[in-house]
């Protein structure tokens, strides 16, 4: 028998071809190239703010299919449907999602995602927060409590607050503290990392120092205490033992006040991120309270937010924002100049 083996290598060629065809078409469908160019300001001022991209889901950190899910797909849903709350560490962004009423955590070193709830000890998480040994503090808005996660995204414990609502922790880890904001009881508490109450600070009214259905709280580098003061339409500066400092904001449709702010986040050179959800944008100012810039408006194109929530900015710099209707993270790089404390 006389076998053709010119036919059958290209029987086999046409096979492997086919066959690679297939898996690249199982596998997730390509999203359009970031822009590399997408800059605040406009020139000609020096650009101080660039977008880097957007996170939709686990693809969007460089995820790598294996083949069995290239041919079957996942068997677990990584897409983020109403983000609300943002925050980065060391590589790590925990995303509290409000609709899927988990907090997804986001490796975006080894590329993997794992979700922080299906134990059922969350019921409606608004913002989560992680220190230098990997541990993950969760305000539970819906369980009044925070609820405590290991390193390997194991439940570990929650500090009860009873009739609270709490919607935003921060930490001092140089103080071996923890600051949660009771959005119905308008105050601040801080308590240790093993949960001991330490002290509490603030009270319902417009005076200093206290507060009006707050939203939001963020330690600067020098332990200072950034709370934005939701319903007063401020944000508000306290030392790390609470006592008040300074103020500015108010209630406006101008560049620099606020009409629905959502989150706020400060960089390493003290400048103040704040989101203002009626805006749709990202504001930002120096410790004075002027405003130096702004980013976005509705919509859904790159550098747009529709609702947006949560503000975090990591240890190099870069701004994640949870931009809630459009069901992503937008992530941006301050463009800093070195050995400068210039304005954005």
């Amino acid at each position: 028998m006389i076998v053709n083996t010119t036919r059958l290598s290209a029987y086999a060629s046409v096979v492997v071809a086919l066959a690679l065809m297939f898996l690249a078409s199982c596998g997730p469908p390509p999203r359009p190239p970031e822009p590399t160019d997408l800059f605040w300001p406009l020139p000609p001022d020096l650009p101080k703010i660039q977008y880097v991209k957007s996170i939709y889901n686990e693809d969007d950190i460089g995820r790598v299919y294996t083949l069995k899910e290239k041919l079957f797909g996942k068997d677990y849903l990584d897409s983020l449907t109403r983000p609300y709350g943002v925050h980065t560490r060391r590589g790590i962004m925990l995303v509290s999602d409000i609709s899927r009423r988990r907090v997804l955590l986001f490796d975006l070193v080894n590329k993997r995602l794992r979700v922080l709830g299906d134990d059922g000890a969350i019921t409606t998480p608004a913002s989560a927060a992680t220190d230098l040994s990997g541990t993950i503090y969760v305000a539970d808005t819906g369980g009044s409590k925070i609820a405590v996660y290991g390193p390997d995204g194991a439940y570990r414990t929650a500090y009860i607050f009873k009739g609270s609502r709490l919607v935003s922790v921060a930490l001092n880890e140089a103080l071996g503290r923890v600051y949660a904001v009771d959005r119905e009881g308008h105050r601040v508490v801080a308590f240790g990392l093993d949960g001991r109450h330490h002290f509490e600070f603030g009270g319902r009214g417009s005076a200093d120092g206290k507060f009006n259905y707050p939203l939001d709280i963020t330690v600067a580098a020098n332990g200072d205490v950034y709370v934005l003061d939701a319903g007063n339409f401020r944000v508000q500066i306290f030392s790390a033992e609470g006592r008040f400092l300074s103020k500015f904001g108010s209630v406006g449709d101008r560049p620099g006040m606020f009409a629905n702010p959502k989150g706020i986040a400060v960089d390493s050179e003290g400048h103040i991120y704040v989101t203002d959800a009626a805006f749709s944008n990202l504001q930002i100012f120096d410790r004075e309270g002027n405003v130096l810039l702004f980013i976005g408006q509705l919509g859904p194109r790159r550098g747009d937010f529709h609702l947006p929530g949560g503000v975090s900015i990591d240890e190099n710099d870069r701004i994640y924002v949870a931009d809630q209707m459009n069901g992503r993270v937008q992530v941006f790089q301050y463009l800093k100049t070195q050995g400068s404390t210039s304005t954005p």
